[in-house]
């Protein structure tokens, strides 16, 4: 909330004489407390009406008609739809759910795939035994880690288990 003023000191903060407010008034500017009878005068927020002025000013001193804003409502959707058409702008839906696809066959193929796959070119090229559990389980950690991603956490992990974020915690551990 902005200061409280009177009309008089109203217009001498925004530089308009008190019929111009009056005008204003009628018009819609917010009266926070309208003066009841003899020499209560009204009250005014500041705040309230530098933002609506500033509201009037981007409409150039025009009020929208109720013509007017559903022509340009209709007009938005039309600049939409030929976005849209154009490939110019993607529906976040969709979006999301190629995203869920992509995520879903990396995790079958990480899964499923790999760790066997993995495990056998090892085997072959250095002539171990290669267990594909010991390939399985960090892919299944780490799948799970992405599992539990929160966009908003405060603390993301670097994926780097090994090292602590901390460094004084380094130092502790190093003892």
């Amino acid at each position: 909330m902005g200061r409280q003023v009177s009309k008089a000191e109203l217009a001498e903060i925004v530089g308009r004489d008190e019929r111009t407010l009056s005008r204003w008034q009628n018009e819609g500017m917010p009266v926070l407390e309208i003066g009841l009878g003899r020499g209560n005068e009204n009250q005014y927020d500041t705040e309230e009406v530098i933002a609506w002025l500033m509201q009037l000013a981007t409409l150039n001193g025009k009020k929208e008609s109720v013509r007017d804003r559903l022509d340009r409502i209709k007009g938005d959707r039309e600049e939409l739809a030929l976005a849209k058409d154009l490939e110019e702008v993607v529906v976040a839906a969709e979006l999301i759910e190629r995203f869920e696809t992509m995520v879903t066959a990396a995790k079958v193929e990480l899964l499923n795939t790999y760790p066997e796959n993995l495990a056998s070119d090892l085997s072959a090229r250095y002539g171990v035994e290669v267990d594909e559990q010991l390939i399985r389980e960090p892919l299944e950690a780490i799948l799970r880690e992405l599992s539990n991603y929160e966009p908003d956490d405060a603390d993301p992990s670097d994926g780097d288990h090994d090292e602590p974020d901390d460094p004084e915690a380094a130092e502790e551990g190093d003892d």
